[in-house]
């Protein structure tokens, strides 16, 4: 049924976690979105938001005497959408298994090594392999697509369009959910990698840490084309992203007329403005979340907590 479909913001913020009396009604915690089909969830960015999050996880394994088995999608190795997953409780449950897909950047050999290279000494007391949950990570981008099978927890990843990876991709009626992925080169140094999600009917785009171009970015539209839901950066205001001295075009972050010109280009549904300055008050995001209706009418400010049905 396509009501069992959902999007959960948990964490909205970007560059570090904020609170206080000017923050409580969007929230303050960084990058973390949960996409629900049926009974299945997946996680897309561990920033803080997905702190919380994992107990939820926990106390709803030991409630129903399952083992819990998750997936995590990282866009990219930045601070805010990584400092949570230390602190993710799941890793420290021994019979917890968890799927970690990200990309791989540059010189480093795979996706594991960078995080490993976070999650040690003397940055942090417990080193990754110490962590007792069973951890599959993966290398992911473009050529890759993941399936969630209904009758099977571990995905399925393979080469869509490779012909030695043919034999393992399932038959359509099989898959839960399927995943994609689009790298994209507009955020410093090394690219993000973006997620579009299908299930039961309903399509959803994660596209955060993304900075538009001239005419839009014809790419990410075609990507997202039809989508019931897309979550897009918009960190900036016009005048923050242009103001002399210290304008922050460059910085691999859109403006709110960018996430609106993209959804427009791609048609899709409805529009989740993103990745909020952590210096943007409630009364701040308030005014973006006008201005995005303004220029894209179903569009609105993502704040922690809320529940997007699909």
């Amino acid at each position: 049924m396509t009501s069992d479909v959902s999007v959960t913001i948990h964490g909205s913020r970007g560059s570090y976690p904020v609170c206080g009396q000017g923050f409580t009604r969007y929230g303050g915690n960084t990058s973390c979105v949960s996409f629900r089909s049926g009974q299945r969830e997946i996680i897309f960015d561990a920033g803080s938001g997905i702190i919380e999050y994992g107990r939820k996880l926990v106390r709803e394994s030991f409630e129903s005497g399952r083992a819990l088995q998750t997936s995590i999608f990282i866009s990219h190795t930045h601070f805010d959408h990584l400092l949570g997953l230390p602190y993710f409780s799941p890793v420290y449950i021994a019979d917890a298994t968890l799927h970690i897909f990200g990309p791989r950047f540059g010189s480093v050999s795979s996706f594991e090594d960078t995080i490993h290279a976070l999650i040690r000494s003397p940055f942090y007391p417990v080193a990754l392999n110490e962590m007792t949950a069973l951890k599959h990570f993966y290398d992911m981008g473009e050529a890759e697509r993941v399936y969630f099978l209904y009758d099977q927890e571990h995905p399925v990843v393979a080469r869509a369009s490779h012909p030695d990876h043919q034999h393992l991709i399932p038959d359509p009626d099989q898959v839960e959910i399927e995943v994609h992925c689009l790298r994209g080169y507009n955020h410093p140094k090394s690219g993000v990698n973006m997620y579009k999600v299908i299930s039961r009917g309903k399509t959803f785009v994660y596209a955060t840490d993304t900075e538009g171009y001239v005419h839009g970015d014809r790419r990410l539209a075609e990507f997202a084309r039809g989508a019931d839901l897309i979550v897009h950066d918009a960190m900036y205001t016009e005048a923050h992203y242009t103001s002399m001295p210290s304008p922050t075009q460059g910085y691999g972050h859109s403006t709110v007329s960018i996430a609106a010109e993209l959804a427009r280009q791609a048609g899709v549904r409805r529009l989740c403005l993103f990745h909020h300055d952590p210096k943007s008050t409630d009364d701040d995001l308030d005014a973006i979340d006008a201005l995005g209706k303004s220029l894209f009418p179903e569009s609105f400010a993502a704040r922690d907590g809320l529940t997007i049905a699909l």
